[in-house]
């Protein structure tokens, strides 16, 4: 749980927001599919020094430039939490489970 401060008090964002975050935000890009059901396949947390890692394990289309499409979901997570949360992402890290042959 991240808790920032302000000049009139405090908020606290879980989690679970930042993992919805990067959910949506994996979504929204063609030709990766979720490793495992629901948003289970994006793991969030803050580590001693409240450096914030995102952990993926998600399947890509096969025939796709991996490399490309990795730095694109890095990409648009870390814009994404950044913009929402003023938090930024110190670690994303993609494990790629295999590949699907979906049209």
């Amino acid at each position: 749980m991240e808790v920032i401060q302000n000049e009139i008090g405090s908020y606290t964002i879980s989690e679970k927001a930042f993992q919805d975050i990067a959910a949506i935000c994996v979504s929204g890009i063609n030709n990766v599919y979720p490793a495992k059901k629901d948003k289970d396949f994006v793991t969030c947390k803050f580590g001693k020094n409240g450096d914030l890692t995102i952990d993926l394990s998600i399947r890509v289309k096969q025939g796709v430039d991996i490399v490309k499409l990795c730095k694109k979901i890095q990409d648009e997570i870390n814009e994404n939490i950044l913009l929402m949360t003023g938090v930024e992402c110190k670690k994303i890290n993609i494990d790629i489970q295999g590949f699907e042959t979906k049209k």
